[in-house]
């Protein structure tokens, strides 16, 4: 009698370990390709940072590129098993965002010479990793946009919407108020709608925290949407019944002085437990795409040479920008 040895081979799948290992080259170079960035536009990067410091509207900037990395750990699963595949489009998404840079250094837009250096690290990512993972890392990566320092020009917007909400509050009470130019007088005394009041504190982390939210538990995008425009409208509203309740308290003499900071983080407390609590019921079933399905099995490994290749090109092409303002501020 013979044995019968079978010719079947089966393919073994590597664990997490084995996998993250052979990213490390990958993460070396896109963390220097990511260090050249920021030295080759410093001065953008400074008055980001400076704007940070400088307001507790904007502080919250500090946390993002963290939380940034988190996201992209936790979506781990859905682009370890790729191989990356370095791209020349992702070459000339940084030659247009380094474009974008040196308009606004024309135009003197801080705010467009911000958002084009926070779009350079996706972009490094395209060329440096390829399009398939950064299809996959969309919406983490779309997080580093709460690291601009922008949204004071709708405050006048909001301190309407801020004071509207109070004489609604006070209207179903039945205070008598006055209101004038964003100032509401009541009996007790005269309260100002001020910028700081507005709500942008509340809207910008709130947002934020209401993104990373929805980037873990949902994985449509019109879910995803759908809860951010629910977070903007319940965080408005949550706003207006904070500066309701601050002049109401401070009206029947329940509420003074550090007692109006008390109320507001827990207004904001509770209101951020709201939009879980509504998040949560939303929550779709997670099921393995079709994406990951292909995906699964033992990679090849990285072509170095290319990745450092498309890492010096990239870094390259963004530097004619800083290159051309210097050139430019020269010859004027």
């Amino acid at each position: 009698m013979n044995k019968v040895v079978s010719s079947s081979t089966t393919t073994v799948v590597p664990d997490d370990r084995v996998l993250l290992s052979q990213w490390r080259m990958t993460e070396l170079i896109l963390c220097m390709a990511s260090l050249c960035v920021v030295g080759l536009f410093w001065e953008t990067v400074r008055y980001m940072i400076e704007a940070w410091i400088s307001s507790r509207t904007f502080i919250h900037g500090f946390l993002v590129l963290p939380a940034t990395g988190y996201l992209v750990w936790c979506y781990r699963s859905s682009w370890i098993h790729l191989v990356p595949m370095p791209s020349l489009w992702g070459v000339a998404a940084l030659a247009l965002q380094g474009g974008t840079w040196f308009v606004g250094y024309k135009m003197d837009v801080m705010w467009l010479q911000q958002a084009a250096v926070i779009a350079m690290f996706p972009g490094l990512m395209w060329a440096i990793l390829g399009k398939e993972i950064v299809k996959i890392l969309l919406w983490p990566l779309g997080f580093l946009v709460f690291m601009l320092p922008v949204g004071t020009s709708i405050e006048p917007w909001l301190q309407d919407v801020t004071a509207w909400l109070i004489q609604i509050g006070l209207e179903l009470s039945d205070i008598p108020y006055l209101y004038e130019d964003h100032s509401i007088i009541i009996t007790s005394g005269i309260w100002d709608v001020d910028p700081d009041c507005a709500g942008l504190r509340y809207l910008l982390p709130g947002l934020a925290v209401g993104y990373a939210f929805a980037t873990l538990i949902y994985r449509q995008p019109a879910r995803r949407i759908v809860f951010l425009t629910v977070c903007a409208v319940v965080l408005m509203v949550a706003n207006g019944i904070r500066a309701y309740g601050v002049i109401v308290g401070d009206h029947v003499g329940i509420a003074e002085g550090v007692d109006h900071r008390v109320f507001s983080y827990s207004v904001y407390g509770l209101t951020m437990l709201l939009l879980f609590w509504i998040g949560l019921r939303w929550a779709e079933n997670m099921t393995v795409t079709s994406l990951q399905l292909r995906t699964l099995g033992v990679p090849r490994d990285l072509d170095t040479r290319k990745a450092i290749l498309m890492a010096i090109a990239g870094v390259a092409v963004l530097a004619v920008a800083p290159l051309s303002a210097w050139l430019w501020s020269d010859l004027l």
